[in-house]
Order: C-alpha cells, then structure tokens, then sequence
C-alpha cells in the first residue's frame, strides 16, 4: 500500500511551500499602488471596485484583508491570493506560483 501511495504521489506532484513567492514581490506584481508601510502594505482592493485603499497585506507572511465590510476578502498568504483572484484552485494556483513540483 505505502508503494501504490507513494507512486501516486510522484504522478501527481507535490506542493513546496519554500517555492512560493516573496509576498512583497508577489503583491508588487499583483496589485495597484502597493504602499508599504513596515511589516504590512495597503493597496486597492481587487475584489471590489476599491477608490481608496482599503486591502492590508502583511509582507512577512502574505495574509491579506479587506477591510470593507461588504468585502471582507482575507486570507493566509499569497497561494489563498491567486486562488481568489484568478477562481484557481489550489494545484492550479500552486503551479501558476512555481510551487508545485511533479519530481519526487
């Protein structure tokens, strides 16, 4: 059983946390007049038409918040970012990332 399993797993691939991008980097790319301030950065929330900025993201870790409550768009880091921003699931936006690896 644990070679049939083991087997799958190379077939399929595997998620490398360690690939994903930096979140400064990533949020950079990804969202409209980033400003850093300390350990978080505000910007433009995507998820909503956003005419101030109202989205904290915390460079350390990529979590993010939308701080309108009609939003409410959060999340743990930058893979929950792309899965919501693109309708990805998570091998897809995995892979979009570079975090997925189909070598054992």
């Amino acid at each position: 059983m644990r070679y049939l399993m083991a087997e799958m797993k190379s077939k399929r691939g595997h998620f490398d946390r360690a690939r994903l991008p930096d979140p400064l980097t990533y949020y950079a790319t990804e969202l409209d007049h980033l400003r850093p301030q300390g350990h978080n950065a505000m910007a433009r929330c995507p998820f909503h038409d956003d005419a101030h900025p109202s989205l904290t993201v915390n460079l350390a870790t990529g979590a993010f918040r939308c701080h309108v409550p009609e939003c409410g768009a959060h999340g743990r880091g930058v893979l929950d970012f792309h899965m919501a921003l693109y309708g990805f699931g998570f091998i897809a936006a995995a892979k979009a990332l570079g975090a997925w690896s189909t070598t054992s």
